[in-house]
């Protein structure tokens, strides 16, 4: 008698990109992510508002925003699509940021006896652990 196996992999994010204006052109420099659109246009709404409300030279500041916001359309485009959400990737950078000590991912503190107890785990291997009932 057979028995169905079956066999679960990780599933991968794959990101929903736009790469196409409305009349079938290709967007310079693209395609991008949401996160690249929504960075971009973020980014040009701020610098709509300063040109018009900031006290220095209109032209100057618009010329800088645009700038500004190339950088980070630029940027967001760098961060890779992992099963990770960007919102806790970027609390887990601004973490490194700002607190000055060492962190670990995993939330395990991190002391001198720490470093005999931690092992590296590759995605790839599977790890069996004994029941918590058992014992």
């Amino acid at each position: 008698m057979s028995d169905v196996v079956k066999v679960f992999t990780p599933i991968k994010r794959v990101p929903t990109v736009i790469g196409k204006s409305q009349n079938g052109q290709k967007l310079p420099f693209g395609p991008y992510t949401l996160p690249q659109v929504g960075g971009g246009m973020a980014g040009l709404l701020l610098t709509g508002i300063g040109t018009m409300t900031l006290p220095a030279n209109p032209a100057v500041t618009f010329l800088i925003g645009t700038a500004v916001t190339v950088l980070v359309v630029f940027a967001s485009g760098l961060v890779p699509y992992t099963g990770v959400r960007l919102s806790s990737r970027i609390w887990w950078i601004g973490r490194l940021l700002v607190v000055r000590r060492p962190v670990s991912a995993s939330g395990m503190p991190i002391g001198t006896d720490s470093a005999e107890q931690t092992t590296f785990i590759e995605e790839s291997i599977v790890l069996l652990l004994p029941d918590a009932r058992g014992a």
